[in-house]
C-alpha cells in the first residue's frame, strides 16, 4: 500500500515524471564525476567541480525546450562557464580584487538576461562558477583541473540529456501560436458567411470565437514562464512577439464583425475575409512545423485584394455608400491588413526573409528586424534598458551589490566554506522585499534541519568512510528527483544534506562542514533582506504603476500626434518614439510583477487591460503611419477637423486616468469622450464631394480606432465604471 502510495504521489506532483527522469540523469552525472574524478582519476579537484558544473547547469539553472535544444543552450554555455572560473580563479588572489570581479559579473549577467530568455535561465549557474573559483586557496596552477572538471561536468549532462531518458520535447511558443492561428483561422472563416449571405451557425460561431479567445490565452507573455518566452533579439523571436500582436488585434476585429455586423450584404467583403482565413491557415500550419512556409503569392493576392478594396470606384447604392457600410468594410480591411502581416510575420518565425521593400515605399518598414545585424538588434533590445525604471536594471544592481557585499564580509570573516554565502544569495533573493522575507523561513528552517540531519549522518558514520559512499548516491537523487516536488523547506534540507556530504568527500569529514553551512546560509539571509529592503524593495510593483501611466499617457499623445499628422496639421513632438521606449519598459514591469505577489496597496486597476489599451493607442497609431501617404485624411469640408478634437479630448481623458495610476490613488471615475455626433453627415458629404473610397474609408478607420481606445477605459477601471455606471463626464 504504501509503495501505491508513493506512486500516486507522484503522478499528483509530476504526472509525465519529467522532474523524476531530470533528478536521475543529475544524479548520475554528478556521481560519476566525483567519484571518477576522486577515486578514478585520482583529482579530487576536478571532480568537485565536474559535481559543481553538472549541478549548476543542470539544478540550478532553467534550461527551457526538449533535450536537443537544452543541449546546444549547455553547449553554448560552456565557453562563458571557462571564462567565469578562470577570471574566479586569478581574482581570488585578493578579497577586494574578487569583489570587485563579483560586482561586475553579478550585475553583467543578470541583466543580459534582457537579450532572451536562455541567458536568464542560465544567470544563476553562471555566476555560481565565478563564485566557487574566487574564493582562497588562490591556486591559479589548479586552473586545468577546474577547467577540466567543469567541462567534464557539462559533457557528461548533455550526454545525459540526449541518451538518458530524453523527455518529449515540450510543445514551443512557436507551436502554440501556430496552433492559436489555426483556431482563428477557422473562426474567421465562418465569419465570411455573414456580409456573403451565407446561412451561419451562431452557436458553431460563438463556440469557435471561445475557442480561438482560449487559444490566445495560452500564448499570453504573462501566463508563459520566462525562460520559455519568445523573448530574445533576434529576428525569429521578434516575429513571433510580432505575430501575437497582430493576431490579437485580427481577433478583437473578428468579434466586432461578428457581434455587430447586422444585415450587411458584400460579396467582395466575403471573399476578403475568406482569403484572410486562408492564409491564417497556412501561416499556423508553417508555425506548428512540418509545412513549408506561407506562399509568398498567397500573401501578394491578398495585399492585392486589399489596395483593389480601397481603391474600388463609390459604390452606387445608398446602402454600400453609406456610413455603416463603410464602418465595417473598415474593419474587414483592417483585419485582413493583420492577416496578411501575420502570414509575413510566420515566414520570418520559420526563418525566410520578408519581400523586400519598394524604395519610397508607404511608411516605415513593419518588418525592419528582419534586415537588421544582431548586433544592431541586441543593442536596440539593451537600449530601452538603460535606464533605472527598467525592472532589469534594477534586478541586476540589487543582485550585485549584495553578492559584492557578501564577498567582501565572506573575505574578512574568513568563512571556510564562504561561497555558501553568495549560494545562499542568490536561492533566497526575489524581485521584491515581500517576496524576499516569504521564502526566508523556509530557508533558514530548511538549512537549520539540513544541517541537523547532516550532522547526525557525519557523526554516525565516524571514521566509515564506506556509508558515506552508500549515503551519498542516494542523497543525490533524493536532493535532485524528488526536492524539487517537495515545500521549500524540505527541499532546502535535502539539498544542505547533500552539499554537507559533498564537502565531506572533499576533505575531512567532521561536524563543522554542518555548522559552517548554516553560519553562511544565515549570513547570506541576512544580507540578501538587506539589499531587498534598500534597492527598489517594491520590485515590479514600484514600478508597475508609474510606468503603466506613462505608457498611457504617452501612447494617448502619440494618438493624437499622428491624428493631426494624418489630417495634415502640425504635429509637435515625436510621442509615438517616447511610446515605443515607454511599451518595452511598461511590459517588463508587468510581466515581472505576474511572478510576484499581489500588492494590495496598488490601485483597482485592470493592468492587463491598462497595457492592452497602451498598445491599443500606440500600435494603432504606428499601423496607421506605416501606410503613408495613403492614409491620408480628407480636409474637404474639414471633415478630419472631429478626428482631431476626439484625438486631444482623448489624450486629455488618458492623462488624467495616468495621473491618478502614478499617484496610486483613483479618486475620480475617468468615462469615455463621446465620438462626434455629425461625424456620419461629415462622411457622406465627402463622398458627395467626389472624394476617394479610401478617403472615406481612412477617416471611418480612424474614428474607429479613438472610439475603440476610448472605450478601453471602463476596463481599465472596472470598478469605478460600475459605480458610475450611467453617469458620464462631459464630452
Amino acid at each position: 500500500m504504501t509503495r501505491i502510495g508513493v506512486v500516486q504521489w507522484l503522478r499528483r506532483r509530476d504526472p509525465d515524471y519529467r522532474v523524476l527522469r531530470r533528478g536521475l540523469r543529475l544524479a548520475l552525472v554528478a556521481g560519476a564525476g566525483l567519484f571518477g574524478g576522486r577515486y578514478g582519476l585520482g583529482n579530487p579537484l576536478l571532480g568537485l567541480y565536474t559535481l559543481f558544473g553538472a549541478i549548476a547547469l543542470g539544478f540550478i539553472s532553467q534550461v527551457p525546450g526538449g533535450p536537443t535544444q537544452r543541449a546546444r543552450t549547455l553547449l553554448a554555455a560552456l565557453p562563458a562557464a571557462w571564462l567565469l572560473v578562470t577570471v574566479g580563479s586569478l581574482l581570488a588572489v585578493n578579497t577586494w580584487v574578487a569583489a570587485a570581479g563579483m560586482l561586475v559579473v553579478g550585475f553583467a549577467i543578470p541583466f543580459a538576461g534582457v537579450g532572451g530568455p536562455r541567458i536568464l535561465g542560465l544567470a544563476t549557474g553562471l555566476q555560481l562558477f565565478y563564485i566557487a573559483a574566487s574564493f582562497p586557496p588562490y591556486q591559479p596552477e589548479t586552473l586545468p583541473s577546474r577547467l577540466g572538471g567543469v567541462t567534464l561536468g557539462v559533457g557528461l549532462l548533455i550526454a545525459a540529456e540526449l541518451l538518458l531518458w530524453p523527455d518529449p520535447a515540450p510543445p514551443g511558443y512557436r507551436q502554440r501560436l501556430g496552433e492559436a492561428a489555426g483556431s482563428a483561422s477557422r473562426f474567421l472563416d465562418l465569419l465570411a458567411g455573414l456580409p456573403g449571405g451565407a446561412p451561419v451557425d451562431r452557436a458553431e460561431l460563438s463556440r469557435r470565437e471561445e475557442e480561438a479567445a482560449r487559444a490566445m490565452e495560452g500564448v499570453w507573455l504573462a501566463r508563459i514562464p520566462p525562460t520559455q518566452r519568445p523573448a530574445s533579439a533576434g529576428p525569429r523571436d521578434r516575429a513571433l512577439r510580432h505575430g501575437d500582436r497582430l493576431l490579437r488585434q485580427l481577433l478583437y476585429h473578428a468579434c466586432r464583425i461578428a457581434g455587430d455586423l447586422g444585415d450587411v450584404r458584400d460579396d467582395e467583403l466575403a471573399g476578403l475575409l475568406r482569403q484572410s482565413a486562408g492564409v491564417l491557415h497556412d501561416a499556423g500550419r508553417t508555425l506548428r512545423g512540418g509545412a513549408e512556409p506561407v506562399e509568398m503569392t498567397r500573401l501578394t493576392e491578398l495585399e492585392a485584394r486589399i489596395k483593389d478594396l480601397y481603391d474600388r470606384p463609390p459604390a452606387t447604392s445608398t446602402q454600400e455608400s453609406g456610413p455603416a457600410h463603410l464602418r465595417w468594410e473598415a474593419i474587414c480591411l483592417r483585419a485582413a491588413d493583420h492577416a496578411h502581416a501575420f502570414g509575413v510575420a510566420a515566414r520570418i518565425a520559420a526563418g525566410s526573409r520578408p519581400p523586400a521593400r519598394s524604395p519610397g515605399g508607404p511608411g516605415p518598414d513593419e518588418f525592419w528586424y528582419a534586415h537588421r545585424s544582431p548586433f544592431a538588434l541586441y543593442w536596440h533590445q539593451f537600449r530601452f534598458h538603460l535606464t533605472t525604471r527598467s525592472v532589469y536594471l534594477q534586478g541586476a544592481i540589487r543582485v550585485s551589490l549584495a553578492l559584492a557585499t557578501a564577498r567582501v564580509v565572506a573575505g574578512f570573516l574568513h568563512l571556510n566554506h564562504g561561497f555558501w554565502v553568495l549560494l545562499a544569495i542568490l536561492t533566497l533573493m526575489r524581485t521584491s522585499a515581500v517576496d524576499t522575507r516569504s521564502a526566508l523561513r523556509p530557508v533558514l528552517l530548511g538549512t537549520l534541519l539540513g544541517a541537523a540531519a547532516g550532522s547526525l549522518l557525519l557523526f554516525g558514520a565516524g571514521e566509515a568512510a564506506e556509508v558515506l559512499l552508500v549515503a551519498l548516491p542516494v542523497a543525490m537523487v533524493l536532493t535532485f528527483a524528488i526536492g524539487p516536488l517537495l515545500p521549500q523547506l524540505w527541499g532546502q534540507s535535502l539539498f544542505t544534506v547533500l552539499f554537507v556530504m559533498v564537502f565531506a568527500q572533499a576533505g575531512p569529514a567532521n561536524l563543522q562542514i554542518a555548522g559552517a553551512r548554516l553560519l553562511d546560509v544565515t549570513i547570506g539571509a541576512v544580507l540578501g533582506v538587506l539589499a531587498g529592503l534598500l534597492l527598489w524593495p517594491k520590485g515590479g510593483s514600484g514600478e508597475l504603476r508609474r510606468s503603466i501611466a506613462r505608457y498611457l499617457a504617452v501612447s494617448a499623445a502619440a494618438a493624437e500626434e499622428v491624428t493631426r499628422t494624418l489630417s495634415g496639421r502640425p504635429s509637435r513632438q515625436d510621442a509615438v518614439g517616447a511610446a515605443r521606449q515607454a511599451w518595452v519598459l511598461a511590459e517588463a514591469s508587468f510581466l515581472q510583477y505576474q511572478i510576484e505577489r499581489d500588492d494590495p496597496r496598488l490601485p483597482p486597476v485592470n493592468w492587463q487591460a491598462a497595457l492592452a489599451a497602451g498598445q491599443h493607442l500606440h500600435l494603432g497609431a504606428v499601423s496607421r503611419l506605416r501606410r503613408g501617404a495613403h492614409a491620408r485624411l480628407t480636409r474637404v469640408q474639414d471633415a478630419a477637423g472631429p478626428l482631431d478634437d476626439l484625438a486631444g479630448r482623448l489624450r486629455r481623458r488618458y492623462a488624467d486616468l495616468a495621473e491618478q495610476v502614478s499617484t496610486g490613488r483613483l479618486s475620480r471615475p475617468v468615462t469615455p469622450p463621446r465620438p462626434p455626433e455629425d461625424f456620419p453627415a461629415r462622411v457622406r458629404d465627402v463622398l458627395a464631394a467626389g472624394e476617394s473610397r479610401a478617403a472615406a474609408l481612412n477617416l471611418v478607420d480612424v474614428e474607429l480606432w479613438l472610439t475603440g481606445a476610448g472605450a478601453e477605459l471602463e476596463r481599465i477601471q472596472p470598478e469605478m465604471a460600475k459605480a458610475t455606471a450611467g453617469h458620464g463626464q462631459p464630452g
